[in-house]
């Protein structure tokens, strides 16, 4: 059997290892570290013995940002020392030809054992993309003009590694980018599952308490000038009156007011956005807890803050990249938020906000609300002082019967049968009740036989020529004859009918059956319905407007229109016929009767409704309507 060896990988030395720890480097977050692990391989490339890295900052100065080696940075400042007043003169023309090249430097007076003296200056440019982003300025005493060519590709292959560095940079902030917009919308998700505005805010506040692990988030709204609480985790009901609520509104209003996030305490290495954030109400919101961190967000929606979320956390506190995530969360939720806000409203509310948006147009967007104020109020004077339009005299009115009807007992009897009662509508020749005839028919009958004899003796008188006998027999005949006709007349009236189409108004005779009925006595009380008369009860105040009406129309009476309390939705055409000139009392007043007749009636109008009608007084000018009372009352207060 043949020896198995086993042999243990070498490691890197050198260049190799360089390479092998900026590669490892580049796939962490630090940027500070990457760039020395940079300028550490520029100087090994050439054996440098002086190097420095240099950016542009954001207003195009070139800044310093590592040395190598490092102890230069201790033990000298790069100022006093020629070395680096000569990498930053070919750091600022390598920004200028962005591009890598090699300077040669020979200083004059200087020996050939300075360093740097006699030797070349390696600009190596750093690129990402098609950007300059670095420029790596590194001394050598490189005399040979090969190992100078020699370095390019090496020195040009390490600046690549800066590209990479950047590109993995960018690679995981999209990652992290893409997470927390997947949180968002999962955000989104959860609020859309509730029904209406309450519904989704609780929803937001209980995800994000659970998923961030904060002891309380809240949200509140904008109303007006000032934040309003309208959810809190973990709480149904609100005690809109604690303190606690008020320092979280308080804090909110903080937040909106700077139009920023707001992270107390600030986090480590913070920017300066949130460094420099007032936080005197955050605060004051954690002074009766420790270790607690409190964070808000605001709420917007394109340019329009509309609200706050307010986070709470314990022992955890709120970085840079979370706050991040938070305030793109808020930019995700913010429009749903305010669609369910907008359809909880009633339709006024969206007729008020579509009114604001059109003015909006016309006078600004700021103090919209006190400019359609002004305008309004400024229209409604105008329309008040030149407008007119037309005016009613208002009155009470009750309906009554021009004619009533009676149908009295027509002889004293029993009653035995009554067929209707008060309210019934009947028409004419309609039986309502009967009296008992049994002895007038009794009475008929012993008639009838009276007339039969009669009318035999007139027979056998005048078959004797017996003429005297006959006149007399044919007046008996006559006699009863007479007395027949006025029993059956009797007999009819027994029955009592109705003598005209209308409404039974008074006669309810249920309980009086077999009882006895005199003479004369009114059994029941009819209203006609063609004949319902609408009576007005206009005030003393207004009288005169209608004696006026029909004085200036040469006695043309007015017109009108009325409702009943009963059915208020039908009106009825109104005109009056008479004017009672004596004023009486109603309700505490003096009022006038005023007579109208009713052009339409109903069926169902019946005689007592009362209601509300009002008089056609022609056009008037809106101003004298409103001020005419008032004018009347103070002349009669100063007149003397």
């Amino acid at each position: 059997m043949g020896k198995t060896t086993t042999t243990t990988p070498k490691s890197r030395r050198g260049w190799s290892a360089t390479v092998s720890q900026i590669k490892d480097q580049s796939q962490q977050e630090d940027l500070r570290a990457f760039n020395q692990s940079i300028l550490d391989l520029q100087c090994k490339i050439v054996a440098a013995e002086y190097g420095a890295l240099w950016v542009k900052d954001p207003s195009g100065d070139m800044k310093l940002i590592d040395v190598w080696p490092s102890r230069m940075s201790e033990d000298a400042q790069p100022d006093d020392l020629p070395v680096f007043e000569l990498l930053s003169e070919a750091a600022k023309a390598g920004f200028e030809r962005e591009a890598s090249y090699v300077l040669k430097v020979e200083l004059e007076g200087a020996t050939d054992d300075a360093p740097g003296v006699g030797a070349h200056v390696f600009v190596t440019a750093l690129r990402v993309g098609e950007q300059l982003v670095a420029i790596a300025t590194v001394v050598a005493d490189c005399r040979d003009p090969g190992v100078v060519h020699s370095t390019v590709p090496m020195r040009e292959l390490a600046g690549g590694l800066y590209e990479l560095f950047f590109a993995r940079q960018e690679t995981r902030q999209m990652a992290k980018q893409t997470e927390q917009i997947r949180s968002a919308m999962a955000m989104l998700a959860t609020s859309q599952d509730a029904p209406g505005f309450k519904g989704a805010c609780l929803n937001l506040v209980n995800d994000l308490a659970r998923q961030l692990r904060c002891a309380r988030v809240s949200v509140g709204w904008v109303r007006g000038k000032s934040v309003v609480l309208k959810a809190m985790s973990d709480t149904e009901d609100l005690k809109r009156h604690s303190e606690q609520v008020a320092l979280i509104e308080l804090s909110m209003s903080e937040c909106l007011d700077q139009e920023q996030p707001v992270v107390f305490p600030a986090p480590e290495n913070a920017e300066a956005i949130l460094s420099e954030a007032i936080v005197h109400a955050h605060r004051r919101t954690l002074e009766s807890a420790s270790n607690k961190h409190i964070a808000s967000v605001p709420l917007r929606i394109q340019d329009e803050w509309v609200g706050v979320i307010t986070l709470e956390r314990v022992d955890e506190p709120f970085t840079g990249d979370l706050v991040t995530q938070l305030q793109l969360i808020a930019d995700v939720i913010s429009p749903h938020l305010q669609d369910r806000k907008e359809s909880d409203k009633w339709l006024v509310g969206h007729a008020w906000k579509s009114t604001k948006k059109t003015a909006s147009f016309l006078l600004g967007a700021k103090h919209i609300g006190w400019k359609m104020l002004g305008l309004t109020v400024a229209c409604l004077l105008a329309f008040v002082l030149l407008g007119s339009w037309d005016y009613k005299v208002s009155a009470e009115t009750v309906l009554e019967i021009e004619s009533k009807r009676i149908s009295s007992a027509p002889f004293e009897a029993a009653l035995t049968d009554v067929y209707v009662r008060p309210g019934d509508i009947v028409k004419a020749g309609m039986p309502m009740a009967k009296l008992n005839d049994r002895e007038l028919q009794l009475q008929l009958g012993e008639l009838r036989a009276s007339y039969r004899r009669a009318e035999l003796e007139k027979k056998k008188f005048g078959a004797e020529n017996e003429l005297n006998d006959m006149l007399q027999a044919q007046a008996r005949m006559g006699e009863a004859q007479a007395r027949i006709n006025l029993l059956e007349h009797q007999i009819a009236r027994a029955t009592i009918k109705a003598p005209v189409d209308g409404v039974v108004l008074q006669g309810d005779w249920i309980d009086k059956i077999d009882g006895v009925i005199k003479k004369g006595d009114a059994m029941f009380e009819l209203a006609p319905l063609d004949d319902i008369v609408a009576v007005l009860r206009v005030g003393e105040a207004d009288i005169d407007q209608i004696l006026a009406y029909i004085r200036d129309h040469q006695g043309q009476m007015p017109v009108g229109r009325m409702a009943t309390r009963s059915k208020p939705d039908l009106k009825f055409d109104v005109e009056i016929e008479q004017i009672i000139p004596l004023a009486g009392p109603y309700n505490n007043a003096n009022v006038f009767e005023v007579r109208t007749r009713i052009k339409n009636p109903e069926p169902w109008l019946r005689p007592g409704m009362e209601g509300l009608a009002r008089v056609d007084m022609g056009r008037r000018r809106i101003c004298w309507i409103f001020t005419h009372r008032i004018f009347d009352s103070i002349r009669l207060w100063l007149w003397y």
